[in-house]
């Protein structure tokens, strides 16, 4: 009774089918190295497992503000950018005003805003899943108070027009650019525009899909008011001991070898793209982040047909304009290989 309106909930779906090789998830496909983790194991063991962690993050927020070229009073954290965003849907403006998107997207906007029954107004990408000005017009004409662009976008790949995105705030809007593969693409960031006061604009940050999924942190990262406001309204404590300590020590000892695993992807998929290009049956969608889209004649049969070959990729054709569309993380160059190898026994 007491649950009643979530019978038909709408919830975050992800593939969990066991495979050998899972380019499925969007993450970096490499371990840390033997070096930083024995590291991380001697700290971990020091962690006094009894006490809370230290509320404001300040030593977590500075090592974080260097990574990112900002001020740490610039920045507040979540329990993975999924907090950030639902902490976010809660409290911007009326929660009687639609928060606005366009799909496919990342369908956290819609979770979120479906648990607390926020209007939604969600507006289609154009035929390049790129931002139609129309429809982009049309979605601000019914007066959303908070905005959610992923650029560079998933499930689709590529980056947004950043003056849409500029326009869309300029209508008294909060504007919140997910940033989450912004690490793979060599497109210009909004952290300008979220540091300067006024500008209705925020930038979420991930460390997930740059090596560190398992430790769930996010980050936002806006003017100093606006971040003040959201430190004070998010959980106590939402942030763990560990996952505090291991941050310091990745970002700082590990930050070399962070950024050569993000250009070894950016190779792999420039390399993978060139080759996929081959195969006359499969269309190849451009990509600025860790994965890429294609497009195939019969996208149940290959998903399936790959899962039996030991490898897991996303059925992406239940979202608008994607069907046949299967969406494939950038693994390591072995494994991008065998995905290449058996797409082209699948379809050919």
């Amino acid at each position: 009774m007491f649950l009643d309106r979530f019978k038909s909930f709408k919830e975050y779906k992800t593939e969990t089918t066991p495979c050998k090789i899972k380019l499925s998830s969007n993450e970096l496909p490499f371990s840390l190295s033997k070096q930083l983790r024995d590291k991380i194991a001697k700290v971990i063991a020091k962690i006094p497992f009894e006490r809370y962690p230290d509320p404001t993050y300040k030593e977590l927020k500075e090592v974080l503000a260097h990574f990112y070229g900002v001020s740490s009073e610039n920045i507040t954290v979540g329990n993975g950018s999924d907090e950030l965003i639902d902490i976010l849907i809660k409290s911007v403006g009326d929660i009687k005003s639609p928060v606005m998107y366009p799909i496919p997207t990342f369908p956290m906007y819609q979770v979120s805003a479906d648990i607390i029954n926020r209007p939604k107004v969600e507006f289609l990408l154009d035929e390049n899943f790129q931002l139609d000005k129309q429809n982009l017009e049309e979605a601000i004409s019914q007066k959303p108070q908070l905005a959610f662009f992923a650029s560079p976008n998933n499930p689709t790949g590529n980056s947004f027009d950043k003056e849409l995105i500029k326009y869309t705030a300029s209508k008294n809007i909060f504007t919140v650019i997910d940033e989450a593969y912004i690490n793979f693409s060599d497109k210009e960031s909004f952290l300008k525009e979220a540091l300067e006061p006024d500008n209705n604009i925020v930038v979420i940050r991930t460390l997930s899909k740059i090596g560190l999924a398992g430790i769930r942190l996010g980050v936002l990262i806006a003017d100093k008011k606006t971040v003040s406001i959201i430190d004070k309204i998010r959980t106590p404590f939402n942030i763990t001991y560990p996952t505090v300590e291991i941050t310091k020590i990745v970002l700082t000892e590990g930050r070399k070898e962070i950024e050569e695993k993000i250009n070894i992807v950016k190779q792999e998929r420039k390399r993978v793209l060139n080759k996929l290009k081959t195969i006359n049956s499969v269309k190849v969608f451009s990509s600025d982040a860790n994965f890429y889209l294609i497009k195939v004649k019969d996208v149940n049969m290959v998903h399936k047909k790959l899962i039996e070959k030991g490898i897991l990729t996303r059925n992406m054709s239940h979202l608008p304009n994607m069907e046949n569309c299967l969406r494939v993380s950038i693994g390591k160059p072995e494994e991008n290989d065998a995905f290449i190898k058996a797409l082209k026994e699948v379809v050919w």
